[in-house]
């Protein structure tokens, strides 16, 4: 079984938590934390970089061919349909 910790914080007007330092430091937390719901229960974890990062990270996609092309691409594709 993991060792763990239990903090107990209150839930301000707006819905808002402060988490404690120690478990920012503990986690490495920096500007953005991941909220994973498990039916009752609530995960925070580490972000795995943060937004811009991973959309960054993507493997780009070809660019979308020439209209000209993708009508030849198409003609070709159904010309057993004529």
């Amino acid at each position: 079984m993991k060792n763990s910790l239990v903090f107990v914080r209150p839930l301000s007007r707006r819905g808002q938590v402060v988490l404690p330092k120690d478990i920012r430091t503990h986690l490495g937390l920096k500007n953005e934390v991941v909220f994973e719901v498990h039916d009752d229960r609530v995960e925070i974890r580490p972000s795995a970089g943060g937004f811009l990062h991973q959309f960054l990270s993507l493997p780009r996609q070809p660019s979308s061919p020439d209209p000209k092309e993708l009508k030849k691409l198409m003609e070709d594709r159904y010309a057993h349909l004529h």
